[in-house]
């Protein structure tokens, strides 16, 4: 398991777009002075929760999850790389997590542009 982020704030799922299949998820709250965005593309397969207190990211491996999650939710989906959201309160798989932070608030559009399918 290798750690790819975290972050020790909120995070809420922001936007998901179906026509290419992108999810959003920001960290947007007054206690703040920025805005973080994590853009997961192509994503193949997801299991979230709406919102979390802190957001931990990992890149794991197939079978780290087969052991930690089942294999009938790992196999489902076969391309992309699988991230395991605070030891397993989510998952994704998606092409390569990036995350922007800036001075935005949550009527700012993300630095990623606005995601297809969503208005």
């Amino acid at each position: 398991m290798q750690e790819v982020a975290s972050w020790e704030r909120p995070f809420q799922v922001w936007q998901y777009s179906v026509s290419h299949a992108t999810l959003l998820l920001r960290s947007v709250d007054p206690q703040y002075d920025t805005r973080i965005d994590v853009r997961f593309p192509a994503v193949s397969l997801m299991h979230l929760q709406p919102d979390y207190d802190s957001l931990t990211i990992h890149k794991i491996t197939e079978e780290e999850g087969i052991a930690l999650l089942g294999e009938s939710a790992v196999g489902r989906a076969t391309h992309g790389t699988l991230y395991l959201l605070n030891q397993g309160l989510g998952y994704v798989r998606s092409a390569p997590c990036r995350w922007h932070e800036d001075r935005g608030d949550h009527k700012t559009p993300s630095a990623f542009g606005p995601l297809r399918g969503t208005d």
